[in-house]
């Protein structure tokens, strides 16, 4: 049976939080949660109503919450889920098969929560990076074996930027990775507050200037 530990770093999910649990725990009802608050004062998980949740905080950035989260998960696979995203129906039925397939670590497509062809030709893109470049974003709810996690030295602490970053480690370490069949949905919130076109570029933009050498503690001060 799949053991799994599910990290939700949060920083200001109060609305959110308890409907990302109620999801998850629908599915795996004995699924070790774990959620992260990089607020210090722990503003999001003082509205957590589910008792069995393990509650941490941590310093702001995913890479730390995430890392911190790792670090007392008990799982032997651990899912990165943010607090925006809801899995698809049987979503640790397909972890597992996949698992049991020779795949070590892989992700969901990308499902966005708003009509619009737009919004449908950016979940394709995401497609197709994912199959060119085997390069998932965080918010595809990325899932690893805790022994290939401890391989490559973990979640990378980083305030920007992690999800690529351990993407990078896990293929360049040779681990077998799969993309899953079916979507999550995350929200489209910072997609409907930028707008689209402006969303994507600016999120191109960082990834280029991460690629080119600029620091993640660079690029967070233009992250938003």
């Amino acid at each position: 049976m799949l053991q799994l530990s599910v990290i939700i770093p949060v920083l200001q999910e109060q609305q959110r939080i308890n409907r990302t649990i109620a999801a998850v725990r629908r599915q795996a009802s004995r699924a070790e949660i774990i959620v992260v608050d990089g607020d210090p004062a722990g503003s999001t998980l003082h509205v957590i109503t589910n008792p069995s949740v393990i509650q941490l905080t941590a310093p702001a950035g995913r890479g730390n919450q995430l890392a911190a989260g790792a670090a007392v998960a008990t799982g032997d696979t651990i899912l990165m889920l943010h607090a925006d995203t809801l899995l698809p129906d049987h979503a640790f039925q397909a972890i597992q098969t996949a698992l049991q397939s020779g795949a070590v670590w892989g992700a969901f497509r990308l499902g966005i929560d708003a009509p619009g062809l737009a919004y449908r030709i950016i979940e394709r893109s995401v497609d197709l990076r994912c199959n060119l470049f085997t390069l998932p974003y965080g918010d595809q709810a990325i899932f690893v074996t805790r022994s290939a996690l401890q391989q490559i030295g973990g979640i990378p602490p980083l305030p920007l930027m992690e999800d690529v970053a351990l993407c990078d480690r896990l293929k360049h370490s040779g681990h077998r990775f799969m993309l899953l069949p079916t979507r999550v949905q995350t929200s489209a919130r910072r997609w409907q507050k930028d707008g689209v076109i402006r969303r994507t570029l600016h999120n191109w933009w960082l990834l280029l200037r991460y690629r080119c050498g600029l620091s993640p503690e660079t690029l967070v001060q233009h992250y938003h």
